[in-house]
């Protein structure tokens, strides 16, 4: 991870998202990237763009217009931000004022610096700020080059004070085992316990589930039930009108060879031990659930899985999750 791109308005979220990127930063020595978007005060709290208005007109004859008042508190955000990064010993720090559409600028910076990740506020200052469906977050969730963190802020966690506990759903995907890799090795960096999950559905098609796993290590049952020809129908069907009827049995066999494989990348990652479940139902339920009952830190997730309609974004599971979660959450691409 060599560069982190924080987008920054002056929020508790954004704050936060903040702590977060410059503690990675400098664990990582990576450089570090603040951007802010000016767009006028429509964004911005009132007493915010007031009190940077009367600072202007203080030092001027005529009253600031409205792009130089936003301008003046973006600087401000991003000095301050520079400020605190270098208190936390990043060593590369750069700051970028940028105007237009937040979600278009975030985009096209990450794009422009090459970021490998982007950390920021699940909510800020904009209107939308109380959903996450339609925010400047789930834009740049959908259409970012690459992997993405949202922090999450909550009345019962007013601070992120490091991470504890990881949390990584994983399907056999190579998006998922990705995802696995790099949560061990932040959960490496940060001494942090991981837990690995994988939920059986009826979603993935029999190739798919063929895909996840080494079909030799499955045992002579399993291996004729992920036959194509014991199923005609359902393996050119897509699977959520005509899911192939696959046992339990086979379903937690192919569970534990996935967790099993997880477990091997996590540990050649440095992760000792790390805790392995298995459970049954609905893959973004279970995962929202268990972040909860296992104190998660952070979600960290494959941008896509072995579901056909994680093709798109808004319909797929990891969407579900950071739109319903009050945990924080990654997504890695």
């Amino acid at each position: 991870m060599q560069t982190i791109l924080t987008p920054l308005d002056g929020s508790k979220h954004g704050q936060m998202a903040l702590a977060f990127a410059e503690d990675l930063a400098a664990r990582y020595d990576a450089r570090l990237i603040l951007l802010h978007v000016a767009g006028g005060s429509s964004g911005l709290p009132q007493s915010l763009y007031d009190t940077a208005a009367k600072a202007l007109q203080a030092s001027k004859a005529a009253p600031a217009a409205q792009d130089e008042v936003a301008a003046h508190v973006g600087q401000e955000i991003l000095q301050k931000g520079r400020e605190s990064a270098r208190d936390k010993a990043v060593r590369q720090i750069e700051t970028v004022l940028a105007y237009g559409d937040p979600s278009d600028e975030i985009l096209r910076q990450a794009t422009d610096c090459n970021a490998d990740l982007i950390v920021m506020g699940s909510r800020g200052f904009g209107a939308l700020k109380g959903l996450v469906l339609g925010s400047v977050s789930h834009k740049v969730f959908h259409k970012a080059p690459c992997s993405c963190v949202t922090i999450s802020h909550s009345d019962e966690k007013p601070d992120l004070a490091g991470i504890e506990n990881i949390l990584v759903p994983t399907d056999g995907s190579a998006q998922a085992d990705k995802a696995v890799a790099l949560a061990a090795e932040i959960a490496d960096k940060y001494g942090a316990r991981l837990a690995l999950l994988h939920v059986m559905w009826r979603g993935p098609s029999l190739d798919q589930l063929r895909r996840s796993v080494d079909m030799n290590q499955l045992s002579e049952k399993a291996r004729d039930e992920l036959d194509p020809e014991q199923h005609p129908v359902a393996e050119h069907v897509n699977s959520k009108i005509v899911a192939p009827v696959i046992t339990k049995a086979t379903r937690k066999e192919i569970g534990q060879q996935i967790l099993e494989r997880g477990k091997r990348l996590a540990e050649a990652k440095g992760v000792d031990a790390p805790k392995l479940l298995l459970r049954d139902g609905d893959p973004a339920r279970a995962i929202v659930n268990f972040a909860r009952r296992e104190n998660a830190d952070l979600i960290v997730m494959g941008s896509r899985g072995l579901g056909r309609v994680e093709d798109l974004f808004a319909g797929s599971i990891s969407y579900k999750i950071v739109h319903t979660t009050k945990k924080s959450c990654m997504v890695v691409r």
